[in-house]
């Protein structure tokens, strides 16, 4: 889980030397998390898929568009797919949670991602990927079921520092074409991040929006900024 676990990893360096770790590690006194619901399917797609990456990083939200205090990061690195760069987990698959969509699953036509960090070590994150039409519907599925197929799962890297993470399933309003929101626990030792994170389609394109910080996320700050990133997409002016 790439996003979380480098901002837990942000937060334990101010009280002991960190990182993702191995291990089935229990968070105690935590609560469960809601179960997923179903998987939602995707719209049919009407519309042109976006080809250009540099206009489809144009759509997604700017600093000005954020709550304040918000600040932008340098971009990551391209690598080309896959989640490369983050740290193993336990099952193996479940490195591509919070991963950006495009990095989920090949063959996108465009791919454009944006990070910013805020106050006591929360961050807003939103990633988009363009595919052709008729892999739309796959890739929205296959980017939910990985959710479900690790529900709870373990990060691994060369500190031996557990670290555990629960997903869950996250009440928000519907969003786009179709929207699956979810949520994220990620627990090392007293530490603990909590992300909350919607995936919806606008026509072709897929965009992730989550949400991390280490208290509880209100859910209307996810659904503002999920409903602000929708009509960017959409083309429809306004905040």
């Amino acid at each position: 889980m790439i996003r979380a676990c480098g901002l837990l990893a942000a937060v334990a360096s101010l009280v002991v030397a960190t990182g993702c770790g191995s291990g089935d590690h229990a968070a105690p006194g935590q609560p469960e998390l809601p179960a997923l619901g179903p998987v939602v399917a995707a719209a049919p797609v009407t519309t042109a898929a976006e080809t250009d990456s540099a206009r489809l990083r144009g759509l997604l939200l700017a600093d000005s568009d954020l709550p304040a205090g918000f600040t932008a990061l340098a971009p990551p690195a391209d690598t080309g797919g896959g989640a490369t760069g983050a740290s193993p987990t336990n099952p193996a698959e479940c490195v591509k949670v919070l991963a950006p969509l495009g990095a989920q699953r090949s063959g996108a036509l465009a791919r454009a991602s944006t990070q910013y960090t805020g106050p006591n070590f929360s961050s807003i994150d939103i990633d988009a990927a363009s595919y052709p039409p008729d892999a739309v519907a796959a890739a929205f599925s296959e980017a939910q079921e990985i959710l479900r197929r690790c529900a709870h799962y373990a990060g691994a890297d060369g500190s031996d520092i557990p670290m555990d993470y629960r997903v869950g399933g996250l009440v928000q309003p519907p969003a786009g074409d179709a929207s699956a929101p979810f949520q994220v626990r990620t627990t090392s030792d007293d530490l603990t991040l909590r992300s909350s994170v919607a995936i919806v389609q606008v026509g072709s394109t897929l965009v992730q929006v989550a949400v991390t910080a280490p208290e509880a996320v209100d859910p209307g700050v996810l659904s503002a900024l999920t409903a602000a990133q929708v009509r960017r997409l959409q083309g429809v002016a306004g905040p």
